[in-house]
C-alpha cells in the first residue's frame, strides 16, 4: 500500500459513484479498492465513506480529503505532464478564470488560434467575479491590478493595458448634430456597465469629469455592446471589446480624445516547485496578440 495509489482510488470512486465502476476505470477488482480503502482511512485516523449495499457517501472529513487530494492529484499529473513536455509536445488541462467582459469579449477569439497551435491542451474557461482574489484551483487568474493582494504564492505578469473611450453606432449618430465637446455628450443617452444604476461618474484622463446618464444598464458585457451595436446610445468600454464592432462600420469613435486613465490587466498564476509550461505558453500567446492590436 502507498498514499499515492490508495488517494487516486479514494478519488476515483468518489469520482465514479461506485467500487465497481471506479474498478472498472483502475483495471483492479472491487476487493482491491476496498483494501485501498481501508488502509487510507487507517492510516488518517478517520472515516472517508460510509458505505451501504446499495450506496456510498461521503462524510464530512473525507469531503474535505477528497477536495484537497483531487487537487493535488491533478497538480502532481500537471507536473509530469509539463515535465515530459519540455522534451516533447505540451498537452494537459489548462484552467483560466476571467471575468465576463475580459472572457466573452476577447480571450474566446483567441483561444481558438491558441488550441490549434497546441492541439494537446485542453482549456477550461471559468468566469470570475471583477475584484476576486485568485483562486489556487486555476492555473492562471485574469484581473485588472489588485491593489489590495499581496502574496508570496503568486507571480503576476502584465497582459495588456487598455483605456475605455466612448463608441456608438452610426444609427445612433446619424440624425443628431456631430459631438464635438463633452457639453454635448452628456445629453445622450449612455448605456451603462455595472451595478450603479442609470447614472455614474467618471474623472477622465485629461481631468474631466462627467456624469453619465442612461435608459440602460447592464453586468453583460455581450448585451452592452449588442445594445449599442443596435442603436440605443453610447457606450463607455476598451478598444479591445469592440475591436470586431469597429472593423465592420457598426461602431464608431465618439470624441476619441475623451478617454478613462490608462489600465491594465494581469494573469496572476501560482508559484510552484515546477516550470508552468502551458501558463506560459498561453500568457506569451494572449500578450502577442495585444501587441500586434495596437500595430
Amino acid at each position: 500500500m502507498d498514499w499515492i495509489t490508495c488517494t487516486k482510488s479514494f478519488v476515483t470512486v468518489v469520482d465514479q459513484g461506485s467500487l465497481a465502476q471506479a474498478a472498472t476505470k483502475l483495471n483492479t477488482s472491487s476487493s482491491a479498492l476496498s483494501k485501498r480503502l481501508a488502509w487510507l482511512e487507517k492510516q488518517l485516523g478517520v472515516q472517508l465513506l460510509k458505505r451501504t449495499t446499495r450506496s456510498l457517501t461521503m462524510t464530512d472529513a473525507g469531503r474535505l480529503f477528497y477536495q484537497r487530494s483531487a487537487r493535488l492529484l491533478d497538480d502532481w499529473h500537471q507536473m509530469l505532464a509539463e515535465t515530459t513536455s519540455t522534451y516533447g509536445e505540451v498537452s494537459g488541462v489548462l484552467r483560466i478564470g476571467a471575468p465576463l467582459a475580459t472572457g466573452s469579449r476577447l480571450l474566446v477569439y483567441y483561444l481558438a488560434e491558441f488550441i490549434e497551435s497546441y492541439p494537446n491542451i485542453q482549456v477550461e474557461l471559468h468566469t470570475i467575479t471583477p475584484g476576486q482574489l485568485p483562486d489556487l484551483n486555476l492555473d492562471v487568474f485574469i484581473s485588472k491590478a489588485l491593489t489590495d493582494f499581496n502574496s508570496s504564492s503568486y507571480i503576476a505578469a502584465r497582459l495588456f493595458d487598455y483605456q475605455p473611450g466612448f463608441y456608438a453606432a452610426p444609427s445612433y449618430l446619424d440624425d443628431k448634430p456631430r459631438i464635438e465637446s463633452t457639453e454635448q455628450l452628456i445629453q445622450y443617452n449612455c448605456l451603462l456597465f455595472g451595478t450603479h444604476g442609470h447614472e455614474q461618474e467618471h474623472l477622465f484622463d485629461n481631468g474631466i469629469r462627467l456624469r453619465l446618464k442612461g435608459n440602460f444598464t447592464t453586468q453583460n458585457p455581450e448585451a452592452l455592446v449588442a445594445a449599442a451595436v443596435a442603436g440605443m446610445g453610447i457606450i463607455l468600454v476598451g478598444e479591445n471589446t469592440v475591436r470586431r464592432e469597429l472593423s465592420k462600420g457598426l461602431l464608431v469613435p465618439v470624441l476619441p480624445e475623451i478617454r478613462l486613465p490608462v489600465n491594465s490587466v494581469y494573469a496572476y498564476y501560482p508559484k510552484l516547485d515546477y516550470n508552468h509550461v502551458k501558463t506560459k505558453l498561453f500568457i506569451d500567446f494572449i500578450k502577442s496578440k495585444a501587441t500586434l492590436n495596437r500595430t
